[in-house]
């Protein structure tokens, strides 16, 4: 693989990070304005899915530029506890995809930021991208957990 493809699938990578962000931003707003209300979360739920296929992208372009490994486990984020409440569920969802975009949002910047060093520093561009796939690998499972969530608000509902 040549230097401009990697490049180019780094800039893919903040990109879709960058479009992750904005989905899971869009879901959390969603679940802040429904809580406590009997709404179709519908609309979220496709966000939170957008927003999970981006950051599946964000991954796949990140190794296709060569960043295979993190060395970092993906965390599990603390969850609703059982029996909860309608609203605390949602509340969480909303926080499960608040700290989701938030993730993306640090890993598009050390993208950017390894793109703008691609041809100075690979060693930086390494670290950078390493940074940002760890990032990518907690936002996962942020949006893991907004998922889980959102099924136990539709058994619920249902």
């Amino acid at each position: 693989m040549n230097k401009h493809s990697k490049k180019a699938h780094l800039e893919a990578a903040a990109s879709h990070h960058e479009q992750a962000a904005r989905y899971h931003h869009g879901a959390s707003r969603h679940f802040d304005t429904a809580q406590g209300q009997d709404q179709d979360h519908a609309h979220a739920a496709h966000q939170a899915m957008m927003a999970h296929g981006h950051t599946l992208q964000a991954i796949d372009e990140a190794h296709e530029a060569g960043a295979h490994s993190t060395g970092a486990p993906p965390t599990t984020p603390a969850s609703a506890a059982p029996g909860a409440s309608h609203a605390s569920v949602v509340g969480a969802a909303a926080k499960q995809h608040a700290a989701a975009a938030e993730l993306h949002l640090q890993a598009a910047q050390h993208m950017r930021h390894a793109v703008k060093l691609f041809d100075q520093d690979r060693g930086a561009v390494a670290h950078d991208a390493q940074l940002a796939l760890t990032l990518a690998l907690r936002a996962l499972s942020h949006g893991n957990e907004a998922a889980r969530l959102f099924v136990r608000l539709a058994a619920v509902d249902a």
